[in-house]
């Protein structure tokens, strides 16, 4: 293997180390979000895999593994990896990212059977928490405070960027202390956590999520508004009813997560400032400035959207 890339170094190594046959191909794979190396091969026994690698370390995620595969939760199996790499089956189908144009209702009832699948693992009320690696550890939150003070975090961004937001920001706040009994009484759950598109896998009989590394518990209502922002800022459109038919009703927090979260956004999103992130490459770089382009188109509306509430 001398003068091989170092990833894919990697990958031979973990490969073997999970006792799988020799790795025949390989291929990089695109799309696959910001912060990962994706790389596919084909084994002897024409087996397929997927290796994610990433810069930072973070330890090997077997305990949420575990959990995934005993709840029922369509998720690739975990074959291997260490702290910078996992190693996983790959899951056959297209990126919801690149079919998006092109999906049928019967594509979208299955995604929806996707998502009540996760968000049918359900906890105690008015606990929250992040799903690391091998633990998940949850503590009692008020969601009420938690949106206001989403909202006051957001102000310093907001007040360069967009300053056209702040004189909406009390209403929003008086929205949230209308829905306070709602938000508090929202059921709690399994949340996948990153609903970027392109973790979202789409076959001919039945959608896989992937990436599950901010794997978290919370109101489901926040993940079908973020589900539905990711579907704005790619086509301007929204969840079609296919995806209800399947999923179920839509969470009665969904609208006021939607508010909420798009006032937020881009206070952690993929930006430097309100600027572009100088070190993305061209392809995401104009997946982003789109983004910020529909996220400013959407807020544009804030005041009419509001009259809804």
């Amino acid at each position: 293997m001398d003068g091989m890339p170092a990833t894919e170094r990697l990958l031979h190594d973990l490969v073997s180390a999970a006792g799988l046959a020799q790795v025949r191909s390989v291929e990089p794979m695109r799309g696959h979000g910001f912060d990962h190396e994706v790389l596919r091969a084909t084994l002897a026994d024409a087996r397929q895999v997927v290796l994610r690698h990433r810069q930072e370390s973070r330890p090997l995620p077997l305990g949420r593994a575990r959990f995934l595969a005993d709840h029922d939760v369509e998720a690739p199996a975990l074959l291997g990896g260490n702290d910078f790499a996992t190693l996983y089956d790959y899951v056959p189908g297209d990126m919801l990212s690149a079919v998006i144009d092109t999906m049928t209702d019967a594509s979208w009832r299955s995604v929806g059977t996707a998502f009540r699948r996760v968000h049918a693992v359900r906890f105690p009320s008015g606990l929250s928490g992040d799903f690391g690696p091998d633990s998940l550890v949850l503590r009692p939150t008020d969601p009420v405070e938690d949106l206001h003070r989403l909202l006051v975090d957001a102000e310093s961004r907001l007040r360069p960027n967009l300053p056209f937001v702040l004189p909406h920001l009390p209403r929003v706040h008086e929205v949230i202390d209308d829905h306070a009994e709602r938000l508090r009484q929202a059921p709690t759950a399994l949340l996948h956590g990153d609903v970027f598109l392109a973790n979202i896998i789409v076959a001919t009989s039945q959608t896989t999520l992937i990436d599950w590394d901010q794997a978290r518990v919370a109101d489901p209502g926040q993940e079908i508004a973020a589900l539905d922002e990711r579907i704005h800022l790619t086509t301007g459109g929204e969840l079609p009813g296919a995806f209800f038919e399947t999923y179920g009703p839509r969470p009665d927090t969904t609208a006021l997560h939607r508010v909420t979260n798009a006032i937020a956004w881009f206070t952690y999103g993929p930006f430097a400032g309100w600027e572009i992130d100088p070190d993305l490459d061209a392809d995401r770089t104009h997946l982003v400035t789109g983004w910020r382009n529909s996220l400013v188109d959407y807020l544009t509306g804030l005041g009419e959207r509001l009259k809804d509430f």
